[in-house]
């Protein structure tokens, strides 16, 4: 009973992250990511959601499938795999100088105007 807790528990989260993933990588608002990082994530998705159907067969018919038979949660690791090895070349990769920022034009201080306000009244203290 534990032990089958433990897979839908997996199962569930495993269809979870292929939903954020999927959802993520194929996102109108990330058009600046290169097409390697996003071939990663579809990758790694893509092998979430197949992990989650392997333990499907167990769950409800207590037919267990060995990885070995379908070893489609090998593609988690390519795909984080593809994006690590993204990440490094893209890190690595020696640019010219790095940018600097530029200098701010010096302005001359301006001194605020006085206000049309009436001077505060002073008392004298005691």
């Amino acid at each position: 009973m534990t032990l089958k807790l433990i897979f839908w528990a997996a199962t569930l989260v495993d269809g979870a992250i292929a939903v954020i993933i999927f959802v993520s990588a194929l996102s109108s608002r990330m058009p600046n990511i290169p097409i390697w990082y996003r071939i990663g994530l579809l990758i790694t998705a893509l092998g979430f959601t197949v992990q989650g159907f392997l333990n499907l067969p167990y769950l409800l018919f207590n037919v267990m499938l060995m990885a070995q038979e379908l070893p489609f949660w090998i593609l988690k690791d390519v795909g984080v795999g593809v994006i690590a090895i993204y990440y490094f070349c893209h890190t690595m990769r020696k640019d010219e100088k790095p940018k600097k920022t530029p200098a701010r034009k010096k302005t001359s201080m301006v001194k605020k105007a006085t206000s049309s306000r009436a001077p505060r009244k002073t008392t004298p203290a005691k």
